[in-house]
């Protein structure tokens, strides 16, 4: 059973930071197939962004 999450480019999601802190942002691209892809988000607060492997994804918004 396929269980991984799949998200697009556009989403806001909330992750968890290179700091292993929560954070929220908008996927901007995306690298792979899940479940492996890695994703480039955008902070919403710093605006910086960042590459997250999808398991650090906890949920869209």
């Amino acid at each position: 059973m396929d269980t991984a999450m799949q998200f697009n480019k556009g989403d806001r999601v909330e992750y968890k930071g290179q700091d292993d802190q929560k954070h929220t942002g908008e996927i901007r691209g995306i690298q792979g197939q899940p479940p492996q892809a890695r994703y480039t988000v955008r902070d919403e607060n710093t605006n910086v962004e960042e590459q997250v492997e999808e398991r650090k994804i906890e949920r869209q918004l």
